[in-house]
């Protein structure tokens, strides 16, 4: 069954234009990105098709069993997006089939040199992939990237299904905040849901790069939780030939997609490519700021009401 969250089920009294104005930089920056991505990855594929050398056909087939145009611009996309590319050349070269007439040292190394220069010239050739200017890498513990990376996204659909959770929850607790507390907020969640991610990721040698909005999106969840828990916040539901909207309460949306996200991260030894250290993180910074920092804005809800 789908369930969709996508709009707070009461009218507001003004328009949340900071939420809004999150969404448009959201989609603003995917949009250069995809548009960044298409460009790299029909350039590398031109290099790939107009660059190999025999000598170079030959280490292609002796590491990676052939040399297609679509070999070597997979391997190139890797090393790109690796935050060790070296390291990863090694690895390969330290796998690949001798040279005939090379020790088996001796043809490692050879491969590894002529991996290493392929690359250096790819990157020379290629202009760089913008994502990964904007990501986050664990172990850098860098403020600038922990803000980029949390207004950039992967793909379309890891976008327009965080602005539709962000907006349904987010835009309430705009109103009930206030410009600035929201702003500083979203902050604090960006800051974070990363560095939470930094110290979950120490033990790991080579951990993932990250970026998403996500965390945000559950701390916007747990929050609107702590302020109203019995608000209804209506969805798009598609239970196989069924489609239709529902409202339903604050409170059982963030069991709901809390409480999996906290199941999956102690359960499972894969996060399958989404950062639940974020989600998790998100929705704990959520509940604590509100309760720490936003006590008021909740009694005047209630008194409201």
């Amino acid at each position: 069954m789908l369930f969709i969250p996508y709009k707070f089920d009461l009218s507001l009294n003004r328009i949340p234009f900071i939420t809004i104005l999150v969404c448009l930089v959201c989609i603003g920056i995917y949009s250069k990105q995809y548009a960044n991505e298409a460009d790299f990855q029909k350039r590398t594929i031109y290099y790939c098709s107009t660059t190999l050398s025999n000598i170079e056909i030959m280490a292609m087939e002796k590491t990676f069993g052939n040399a297609s145009p679509e070999t070597c611009s997979k391997l190139m996309f890797e090393l790109a997006v690796s935050s060790k590319p070296e390291v990863l050349i090694n690895e390969y070269a330290a796998e690949s089939v001798k040279f005939a007439g090379f020790s088996e040292a001796d043809s490692k190394i050879y491969i590894e040199n002529m991996l290493l220069d392929k690359y250096e010239g790819y990157e020379r050739a290629v202009p760089p992939l913008h994502t990964k200017e904007l990501w986050y890498v664990p172990e850098s513990w860098d403020p600038v990237t922990m803000v980029t990376s949390t207004f950039s996204h992967g793909s379309w659909d890891h976008l327009i299904g965080n602005l539709l959770f962000f907006y349904a929850f987010a835009a309430a607790v705009e109103l009930i905040i206030g410009t600035l507390g929201f702003l500083g907020v979203i902050l604090a969640m960006a800051f974070g849901t990363n560095v939470a991610y930094s110290l979950a990721m120490m033990p790991v040698a080579d951990p993932l790069p990250t970026v998403g909005l996500s965390g945000v999106v559950m701390g916007m969840i747990a929050m609107l939780t702590f302020f109203l828990p019995t608000a209804k916040i209506r969805c798009f539901y598609w239970f196989i030939i069924k489609i239709g909207t529902v409202a339903v309460s604050a409170w059982f949306l963030a069991l709901v997609f809390i409480g999996l996200d906290v199941h999956t991260l102690l359960t499972q030894e894969e996060m399958g490519g989404i950062n639940l250290v974020a989600h998790v993180s998100g929705a704990f910074l959520g509940f604590t700021l509100g309760a720490i920092f936003f006590r008021t804005q909740k009694r005047a809800i209630v008194i409201d009401r």
